[in-house]
C-alpha cells in the first residue's frame, strides 16, 4: 500500500487510512532537508485492522506495540506526485514510455559489452569523439549479428513469471 491510498484532509490537517480511521498525531519537520509531514495513527485501530499486512512497515506499524507512522511530502510536493502517477496510468505516458524502453537495450549494450560507464578520455572534443565511436561500434555490431542471422536476445523471464505462464 502506498501513501496514495491514504486520503489526505489539508486543511484539518488529518490523514484518513484505507479502513478509514483518522490519524491521531500530525507535525510539520524536515526530513533530508525537504519538509515532511510525520502521521500517526492510534494503535488501538491499527492492530485489530485487517490491512494490517499490507500497510506501513515503519517502526511502531500495526502489529508491534505503538502506532502505524506515515511520512508525507509536504502539500505542494504531495499534489505533483499524485499528479504524477495519475499520468503513469494514462495511454500518453505508455506510448511515450515503450520509446524510453527501446533505448533502454541499447544503453545497456554500451555499458555492458563496449564499457561505457565511464569515458577514457579529457575533453569535450575527445569525449564527444568517444560517443561517435562507440555508437558506430554498436551499429556494426547490430549490422554484423543481422547479416548472420543471429537473434536478438530476448527479455529475461523472471523464475516466477516462467513458473506463471
Amino acid at each position: 500500500m502506498n501513501i496514495s491510498c491514504f486520503s489526505v484532509d489539508w486543511e484539518n490537517c488529518q490523514v484518513t487510512c484505507p479502513e478509514g480511521k483518522l490519524s491521531r498525531y500530525w507535525r510539520k519537520s524536515k526530513h533530508d532537508g525537504f519538509p515532511k509531514i510525520l502521521v500517526q495513527f492510534h494503535p488501538d485501530d491499527c492492530q485489530p485492522c485487517p490491512s494490517c499486512h499490507k500497510c506501513s512497515r515503519s517502526k511502531g506499524s500495526c502489529g508491534r506495540p505503538g502506532s502505524r507512522e506515515l511520512t508525507i511530502p509536504a502539500q505542494k510536493e504531495y499534489e505533483i506526485l499524485n499528479g504524477a502517477r495519475q499520468f503513469q496510468k494514462t495511454q500518453a505516458f505508455k506510448d511515450r514510455y515503450a520509446k524510453r524502453a527501446g533505448i533502454e537495450g541499447t544503453i545497456s549494450q554500451t555499458v555492458y559489452s563496449l564499457g561505457m560507464r565511464r569515458c577514457r578520455y579529457r575533453g569535450i572534443e575527445k569525449v564527444h569523439l568517444q560517443h561517435i565511436l562507440t555508437a558506430c561500434a554498436v551499429n556494426l555490431t547490430r549490422i554484423a549479428n543481422w547479416l548472420s542471422g543471429k537473434q536478438r536476445a530476448q527479455t529475461r523471464k523472471s523464475p516466477f513469471l516462467a513458473l506463471a505462464s
